[in-house]
């Protein structure tokens, strides 16, 4: 009997096993309390995810609410942060959101004061605030984060060797070079180098002989100090619960916008952290996030110890290529060739890390909360390139593939000189390309500003095969009554929605076009409204506009012209229709052109999908997941054997 078939045969008593061996923290018979009084009630399942989440925290520093996108997870943090018997909670959320946050605290929790806290003297404020209630401090993360700007602080001094000045060769001056301010010792680099004005302004560095601080606050910037320092030193235990909204956004090692979440955390004591999509597809974004709001991992890994989370939880690829050019005398009569090993992670999460979140983490599905949502369904339409030349001589196939021809051969030999520069050029020209074929294309390299490859403009007249693809999406969904949302991501530099709108108004379709320049995020919601209310039948713009804070029902249809390489984005923005009061089927189709690294680069991010959801227990094998299924998971494939047809099996109650 072979593992697959084991499997087969014995599935249910595995999973039966699983469940007695970690039973849920959490389990409505047993710890169904009554919840406090609320202004509204709970819906579905966000009863038991309050409670759920309430018991982490009164147990936990650090707890986590992975919630799918429309399932109320500010509606479940205030009332769990109630029912725990917190007294004064700070929320940090994005900009935008920050008067969301406020009007739900107060139509949710009895007598609660909410504010929004933009200044020092806000947080000043809230020191002399009283009432019944407990007391929600909302702050955007960007207040969070911005502090004063800073110069290099230094004194320069004539350079001297052997106790005479150092002098330039051809103009006989002295050279000066930066001092330390208070030691006045020279500030040079790992190899006795002195380091110029443009190495000081990077980033803010201390001096190695006393340690001084080689950086001043800029006179002439913004007066701003960062509201997490603040809470740091002066408000510290002021707060007994920080709620970290949309988290996975605070992932990247240095940001400064994690730093100061982490820093929040530590002053207020515990954490309730908020995510629609906790895992980014690879095992280093979650070990990021554990790090700053779990005091387990931090006693367990240190900060700089991101590989060996990897080796113990991540996937690792391990490449060796063979240099066939050059080899190496190994003894009298046998030759060694010159191996070069490459290392780099791949999407996937081992199973172990699942218990640093089991123990103290929520997680609801959108079905959970609402009954009877309509379909949800994913699906991949590809198109191959047009093949037929017009005046230029060149076809949309043949111009892709001499691009990538000519930048390949470009790489691979700057590759092989130990340089990336061209790297994301390489990867951008051909990513944007088939759908801006009627701009054109020229290359440089970035270094030299030689020209590797231009080809010219292709017909602005021509209907190319994915555009023809959209336009019969949007014909097929009008004639259905259903508007479509359209998602760009070339809206800059290669703006692709002038020609999307164009030709789609040839069609005879009403297109609106947003653009973050012209519609800030406060006005988006009522901007859309009025879209929609003067008969718009697409909706296009860039997935990061609206992955956040925005319903958008009245678009049943999301057409994902390009595709965002983030999960997170994709993951939120895939979301905007599919939520409470939608009563149309949703779909959401992702696109691209056949044999391009538009496909390639849909199928890597496939991948990290899988990864990304198995975190959170699903296991879908349709949809863009499935697109990414080149059977190499076995993990994956075998857990779903077991899951498969037996998701009602012993107690799914947390």
């Amino acid at each position: 009997m072979d593992l697959s078939e084991f499997i087969d045969t014995y599935r249910d008593a595995i999973a039966q096993r699983v469940v007695e061996s970690y039973p849920p923290r959490y389990r409505p018979s047993e710890n169904g309390r009554p919840l406090p009084q609320l202004l509204r009630m709970p819906l579905g399942a966000q009863a038991d995810a309050i409670r759920g989440a309430a018991l982490s925290l009164e147990e936990h520093r650090g707890t986590t609410v992975v919630g799918e996108m429309g399932t109320g997870k500010t509606f479940i943090a205030a009332s769990a942060a109630h029912l725990a018997g917190f007294r004064r909670i700070l929320v940090l959320c994005p900009p935008h959101l920050t008067r969301k946050w406020k009007r739900e605290v107060e139509e949710t929790v009895p007598d609660a004061r909410a504010a929004v806290v933009a200044s020092i003297t806000d947080l000043q404020k809230l020191r002399l605030s009283h009432g019944p209630g407990p007391l929600f401090a909302v702050m955007s993360r960007e207040r969070a984060k911005l502090s004063y700007r800073w110069l290099p602080a230094i004194v320069e001094r004539w350079a001297t060797a052997d106790g005479r000045l150092v002098r330039n060769e051809e103009t006989l001056e002295p050279f000066r070079v930066p001092c330390c301010p208070d030691c006045f010792e020279p500030i040079v680099d790992k190899d006795g180098l002195p380091l110029t004005q443009k190495d000081l302004a990077r980033r803010k560095r201390t001096c190695d002989e006393c340690g001084s601080a080689l950086w001043k606050a800029d006179p002439s910037g913004p007066k701003r100090y960062p509201l997490a320092d603040y809470v740091k030193h002066h408000l510290r235990g002021f707060f007994d619960l920080l709620v970290s909204d949309e988290v996975h956004e605070y992932k990247g090692r240095g940001s400064a916008q994690g730093i100061a979440a982490g820093i929040l955390a530590d002053a207020c004591g515990k954490s309730l952290s908020l995510s629609g999509t906790l895992m980014g597809g690879y095992s280093s974004t979650l070990f990021h996030l554990l790090y700053r709001f779990s005091p387990e991992i931090r006693g367990e890994f240190g900060r700089g110890e991101e590989s060996r989370w990897i080796e113990r939880y991540g996937f690792v690829e391990h490449t060796i290529g063979r240099d066939d050019g050059e080899s190496l005398e190994d003894g009298r009569t046998s030759r060694r060739r010159k191996y070069r090993k490459v290392i780099r992670e791949r999407p996937g999460l081992a199973p172990a890390a699942l218990f640093h979140l089991i123990g103290n983490s929520v997680f609801l599905r959108l079905s959970d909360v609402a009954a009877g949502l309509p379909p949800y369904e994913e699906r991949v339409l590809l198109s191959d390139m047009e093949t037929e030349e017009d005046g230029t001589g060149l076809s949309q196939r043949s111009a892709y593939d001499e691009l990538f021809r000519k930048l390949r051969a470009a790489l691979t030999d700057l590759l092989a000189k130990g340089s990336k520069r061209l790297l994301a050029t390489y990867l951008q020209t051909l990513l944007a390309y088939p759908d801006g074929c009627t701009r054109g294309e020229t290359v440089f390299d970035p270094e030299t500003e030689d020209v590797l490859v231009q080809v010219p403009p292709l017909s602005e007249e021509r209907l190319y095969p994915k555009e023809r693809a959209l336009v019969d999406l949007v014909a097929a969904e009008r004639l259905a009554g259903r508007r479509v949302l359209v998602y760009a991501t070339h809206t800059g530099t290669r703006d692709i929605t002038g020609r999307m709108e164009e030709f789609l108004s040839r069609h005879g379709f009403r297109v609106a076009v947003m653009k973050a320049d012209a519609v800030p995020p406060e006005r988006r919601e009522a901007w859309v409204a009025k879209r929609v209310e003067e008969g718009v039948d697409v909706l296009v713009c860039h997935p990061r506009l609206v992955q956040t804070g925005l319903d958008l029902v009245e678009f049943p249809t999301i057409c994902w012209y390009e595709t965002d390489y983030s999960v997170y984005t994709m993951r939120q923005a895939s979301r905007r229709s599919w939520r409470i009061g939608q009563t149309e089927p949703v779909q959401v189709v992702f696109m691209a052109y056949r044999n391009t690294l538009q496909a390639d680069a849909l199928k890597l991010v496939a991948q990290k999908l899988q990864s990304s959801l198995a975190v959170e227990g699903e296991l879908p094998e349709d949809g863009l997941a499935a697109y990414g299924d080149d059977g190499d998971d076995l993990m994956l494939a075998l857990a779903r054997k077991i899951v498969a047809g037996e998701e009602d099996a012993g107690s799914v109650e947390s």
